[in-house]
């Protein structure tokens, strides 16, 4: 009946378009094409023609990414509300009188059942005879029927044991199909994503007590082409998002139930999901590249939830020696895709959208093998790596700047290397090697981000350049603080040449910055002048002894001293003084 319920829809809309051609004929009016004309070709109707050129169906709208919002739930229960009601009353005292015609045995349960999904098949023929003039109620009808005819099915699966499970669930699917197709046909988004919640609640509806993991994801299979297949042709992106949030719901719901054995299936599975959902989304981009960021939070989505349920599979069924070269394996295919991609379209969200999930497998699978001072460097280095590869592709240094942002990860690692308890008394062990690697390459990096930053005067990039400086600076001190207190018995002694060590740095870059008339070096050797100054009246100052104390001040004093002799800084001096 939903079948016939179909070709009388088709042949009932191709009458239809026929008569209108004729009516405009008579009319004079330009016949319109089903496929949208050049804007160059498109027919200007005269005035008089105006008033009855028309557009078909000029009352539909998809439905854009940025229309989610709660002011667009308030818009759409006040529109039809009263119908909105009256469908809801209606479900409710058709269950009432089910259930009382069943307690005065006027129907059995095969009747029941009948009754249940003859009345659904007429409300979705309702709706589909609605939808053309009104499409919001005739969705509400489509809804309404599609809705009775699932919860009969679920009372027949429950309750009389009537169908089969896979039998009900054919039956849910052919409504769900039935749904897709007026929602492209019309374009009702919002009838679309009904159609996808009813398709991932039917397998829950059919009461089966053992589903069969090879079934359960040949039915997504098939929802998911169904998925694909809409968004092909409306370029509603989101479908995909949802389409891909409805697989992993259930996936993780089997994961619980399937057993060591039919893991192995599931994972299979799993893989091909992510292949499908990984190319639907770059045919998607490459189809959308001239729209701007108007789909992107779909594209992104998209690849965030991809990676997550490839990551979640293979942390739960693989053992810990194949998962690293799993995680290689797919941030190469994403990679090597991406790359044949952006090579034949130029398309850089694609490049970049995908380049950064192959990174962030690389780091799952980096992790994975590797812990402690060695996963602290392996991290910096494929950092560092990727920023000189991006510079090499002439990524702008904009990018170059955000992928620096990364070095946090090897920094919150390399607090252990900082706080280490082999500093007591050596110097020569993986903490010293990873402390002198962030200052050389924390400074390396930032220097080359400065200097490409100045020669286009990008203010963000060079901003960011000072904090890696900084941060590399940090690390120094750090360094000369903890090698001098592991090299030297006497902590006095070593406290004394590290505070030495940063004046002499904290002038060398007041000097510096003064004859070049460079303002951040002067700020930066100022503030380490300061703060040697600070720790000695406040720290030193009690912790010292007195012979250490005199030393220490004596010689910071006379370094402090030394620079009014320094002829470019003391010439300056006299030329700003008044005498």
């Amino acid at each position: 009946m939903i079948v016939a319920v179909v070709v009388w829809f088709v042949l009932k809309q191709n009458v239809q378009r026929l008569e209108d051609r004729i009516t405009e004929l008579e009319k004079g009016v330009p016949i319109r094409k089903d496929v949208n004309p050049a804007p160059d070709s498109v027919p200007i109707p005269s005035p008089e023609m105006a008033p009855n050129y028309q557009p078909m169906y000029s009352n539909h709208k998809a439905v854009g990414p940025d229309d989610l919002s709660v002011e667009k739930m308030i818009n759409w229960i006040k529109k039809d509300f009263m119908v909105k009601l009256g469908a809801f009353l209606l479900i409710l005292a058709l269950g009432w009188f089910v259930s009382y015609a069943i307690e005065s045995n006027w129907i059995g349960p095969l009747g029941q059942i009948s009754l249940g999904i003859l009345v659904g098949i007429a409300f979705l023929g309702l709706g589909a005879w609605r939808i053309p003039k009104f499409i919001h109620q005739g969705g509400i009808f489509t809804v309404l029927g599609a809705t009775i005819v699932l919860l009969t099915i679920f009372a027949a699966r429950e309750v009389y044991d009537l169908f089969t499970p896979y039998s009900a669930l054919a039956l849910i699917f052919l409504t769900v199909t039935f749904i897709a197709f007026v929602s492209v046909r019309y374009k009702s988004e919002d009838l679309i994503y009904v159609g996808l919640i009813m398709a991932s609640i039917a397998p829950l509806l059919t009461n089966n007590s053992s589903p069969s993991v090879i079934s359960l994801f040949a039915y997504l299979l098939v929802v998911t082409a169904g998925a694909l297949w809409v968004v092909w042709i409306t370029g509603w992106t989101r479908i995909i998002f949802v389409s891909l949030v409805t697989v992993f719901m259930h996936s993780v719901y089997l994961m619980s139930a399937v057993t060591n054995a039919e893991k192995d299936v599931a994972l299979i599975f799993t893989f091909v999901f992510v292949s499908i959902y990984f190319a639907a989304n770059m045919v998607s981009l490459v189809r959308r590249h001239g729209e701007g960021i108007k789909h992107m939070t779909a594209h992104i989505l998209t690849a965030l939830g991809t990676v997550i349920f490839l990551l979640i599979w293979i942390e739960s069924t693989l053992a810990a020696e194949w998962r690293s070269l799993i995680y290689v394996a797919w941030a190469l295919i994403f990679a090597v895709g991406t790359y044949v991609i952006y090579a034949f379209t130029t398309n850089q969200k694609a490049f970049y959208l995908y380049g950064a999930t192959s990174i962030g497998l690389i780091g799952i699978a980096t992790a994975a093998e590797l812990n402690g001072p060695v996963l602290t460097l392996a991290f910096l280095f494929e950092i560092c790596l990727l920023v000189f590869v991006a510079a090499k592709l002439k990524a702008s240094t904009r990018t170059l700047s955000l992928l620096s942002l990364l070095f946090v990860i090897p920094v919150l690692l390399s607090l252990e290397s900082l706080s280490s308890y082999l500093w007591r008394d050596s110097i020569f062990h993986e903490h010293f090697i990873v402390v002198s690697l962030m200052t050389a390459v924390l400074a390396i990096v930032g220097l080359f981000i400065k200097e490409a930053s100045q020669k286009i005067g990008a203010e963000f990039a060079s901003q960011l350049a000072s904090v890696l400086l900084v941060a590399s600076s940090l690390y120094a001190i750090s360094l000369v603080w903890l090698a001098s207190h592991a090299l030297i018995t006497s902590s006095d002694l070593a406290t004394m040449l590290s505070l030495v060590i940063y004046t002499i740095a904290g002038v060398a870059l007041v000097v510096f910055g003064t004859t070049t008339d460079n303002k951040k070096l002067r700020l930066s050797g100022s503030l380490l002048v300061g703060a040697v100054i600070a720790r000695l009246l406040l720290i030193e100052v009690w912790n010292m002894d007195l012979g250490g104390r005199i030393i220490t001040f004596v010689i910071i004093g006379v370094l402090l001293i030394s620079t009014a002799f320094i002829n470019k800084l003391h010439k300056q001096d006299d030329l700003k003084t008044p005498l």
